[in-house]
């Protein structure tokens, strides 16, 4: 009697030849469970899918950020919940190391974002750049250089803070009170987004024919006019580094002598 009474108000006022939304919604809940689960999809899948699909221009004279945008995209299609963390470290680095060559550039030589304008895509950079390489300041390229704040906001810190967010939600990280950091902050995370750094480098100087190097500089990656910015680049990725692992070592310490006191 009760499912009957239910049913009648859940289709109470629906026309005769039409549906409610109880009756679609129903349909579309049986539908899904016929059909086979298609995401997440099986990491190898995921990993063949890239590597025949993947133009080499986005790993080949590519940024690091590119790098972390196609790991996330991955991330996406398999939902692994390390690379999630791992993401989160990664970005986070990317970010400090993105800012400071910005800041760097424009305490040095006076030029604010000139390094982002350059670096766009090409129908935005040619309403920025002029022939000769050089950042525009006129009323057209005003636009364009708003549009190129939001895409770097976006792109940058925050596709961060979104994975952030989507692990604040998840459940293994909302157990205790300050599980999500500890979670995110691990010897394999960090291990793990510094090697995905140097092998960036390894593989960006190798491609141009600069032999082995860890630290890439050079021309190739980005439109620049000098190679200023490099070094705050790696400066502030390293000291981000540096206090992860003083704070993963300086755990280790407190939970050894918490169990000599057990």
């Amino acid at each position: 009697m009760c499912s009957l009474t239910q049913e009648s108000t859940q289709t109470r006022g629906v026309r005769p030849g039409t549906t409610s939304k109880y009756q679609n919604a129903k349909k579309s809940a049986g539908i899904r469970q016929r059909l086979p689960a298609l995401w997440p999809l099986h990491p190898f899948l995921a990993a063949a899918a890239f590597v025949l699909f993947l133009p080499s221009s986005y790993y080949l004279n590519a940024g690091f950020t590119v790098w972390f945008h196609n790991i996330t995209v991955f991330y996406l299609l398999t939902d692994i919940e390390f690379l999630r963390r791992f993401l989160i470290v990664m970005g986070t680095s990317i970010n400090l190391g993105w800012y400071a060559a910005v800041c760097s550039d424009l305490y040095r030589h006076g030029r604010f974002c000139h390094i982002l304008y350059m670096n766009m895509p090409a129908p935005m950079k040619s309403a920025m750049v002029g022939g000769d390489g050089h950042v525009l300041y006129t009323p057209e390229s005003l636009y364009m250089k708003i549009a190129s704040h939001v895409l770097d906001t976006a792109l940058h810190p925050g596709v961060v803070y979104a994975l952030w967010r989507a692990h604040g939600r998840s459940r293994s990280s909302s157990r205790r009170a300050g599980a999500g950091v500890r979670d995110v902050i691990t010897w394999p995370t960090v291990a793990c987004a510094y090697a995905m750094s140097r092998l960036w480098s390894v593989v960006q100087t190798g491609y141009n024919g600069g032999g082995v190097g860890v630290f890439y500089f050079g021309y190739d990656v980005y439109h620049i006019h000098d190679l200023d910015s490099w070094l705050p680049a790696y400066l502030a990725e390293g000291l981000f580094f540096s206090v992860l692992v003083t704070v993963l070592v300086l755990r280790r310490r407190d939970a050894e002598a918490k169990n000599k006191f057990e």
